[in-house]
This record gives C-alpha cells, sequence and structure tokens, in this order.
C-alpha cells in the first residue's frame, strides 16, 4: 500500500484507502510501479507514505498538492515527489490518473551513499515538484516505462536478481541526477571531477 490514506469525493464521508479497487500494481526490486484512476473528484491526506519516496506522474487530468509550505497544480508537465515523514495533502480532480512509481528509501539513500562515498549527513529530501518535461526526467522516465514493460511481459529479467538489481541502480542513480534534491550540489560536484 502507498500510503495510509483518506478519501473523501462526491459529497460522502471520508472512506478507509482500498488499494484493491483503483490500483493496478508492479513491483520489481526496490522500485513499485502503481497506476491509480478513481473517476471522481478525491480529498487525500498522507501523513505517513510508510519508508520510500513516491513519484506521481500525472497521465490525465489536474491535482492540488500540498506538501509543507509548498502548494502547487500537478498537470500533465508537472508531478509531484512525497517524501517520507513530510506530510502531503491531495487533492484529485475528476478525471485524474497518474502512474505512481515507489522508490525504497533505505536502497535509494544506501545508493546515495554509495555514489557519495560517505554516510548521509541528514535525510535525504526531494524537491516536491517534478518537471515532467526536462531532459533528466525524460530518461528517468524511458527507464521507469523500460522497467513497466519488462514486468507486464514477464520478460526474463524480472526473474535475474542480479539483473534487476541493475535495473534498480541504473534507475535510482537517474532518479537521484535528474530530481533536485539537498545532496544534489554534491552529485553535481562529484560529475565535475569525474570529467
Amino acid at each position: 500500500m502507498l500510503a495510509t490514506v483518506q478519501i473523501a469525493s462526491g459529497g460522502k464521508a471520508a472512506l478507509p484507502f482500498d488499494p484493491a479497487e483503483p490500483v493496478s500494481l508492479a513491483t520489481a526490486g526496490a522500485i513499485g510501479l502503481y497506476y491509480f484512476d478513481y473517476g471522481t473528484d478525491a480529498r487525500m491526506n498522507a501523513d505517513d507514505h510508510g519508508d520510500f519516496y513516491v513519484v506521481q506522474i500525472p497521465l490525465s487530468g489536474t491535482a492540488r498538492i500540498t506538501c509543507g509550505a509548498e502548494e502547487f497544480d500537478s498537470t500533465m508537465t508537472v508531478g509531484s515527489i512525497l517524501s517520507p515523514g513530510r506530510p502531503a495533502t491531495m487533492e484529485w480532480h475528476e478525471g485524474h490518473s497518474q502512474l505512481i512509481v515507489r522508490l525504497a528509501r533505505r536502497t535509494l539513500e544506501e545508493h546515495l551513499q554509495e555514489i557519495l562515498g560517505s554516510p548521509l549527513e541528514q535525510p535525504l529530501r526531494f524537491e516536491p515538484q517534478m518537471e515532467l518535461g526536462s531532459p533528466a526526467v525524460c530518461r528517468w522516465r524511458e527507464a521507469v516505462e523500460l522497467l513497466e514493460r519488462e514486468v507486464a511481459n514477464h520478460a526474463a529479467i524480472t526473474g535475474d536478481s542480479a539483473a534487476m538489481e541493475e535495473f534498480d541502480r541504473i534507475v535510482l542513480t537517474q532518479f537521484l541526477s535528474a530530481q533536485p534534491n539537498n545532496y544534489s550540489d554534491r552529485l553535481r560536484s562529484l560529475a565535475q571531477s569525474l570529467t
């Protein structure tokens, strides 16, 4: 389950989140892929999204995202990222559907430590807005879409733990590079020193 959330729609009282109805998913390694489509207006309060980062990529419609002091519209050009320990409110409008990519926090932070060659001084935090048209984000999405096709087609790679681990590393590395975060400056400096 992505989060413990409440959904209020169509003037009805908030209902417990039921992942069986609006969600189809595939998981592979440290990465989970989910499709959400509620077919109506919905409001969700995600106070604890578990021990993972949640990347929300709109496929249709719009949503209003409030994450800390930041509030913005999530559209076909602007995705959103929820970080562990950072409460968020999402107001999905009718016709809104999303691809949600779940990245395991522990795996992502361990991978970042490996890249930096030192322990993290503070928890990894991403900017909540994701510019879906940026070249780096487009490259990351291509890797995610490839993984999605491999899982959907039950390709041999999904049964090979070593291959999936390497695929995870590629997707995680691209994500750390593509989306601004509190370690972006160090990652850029490291990349420049290697060229």
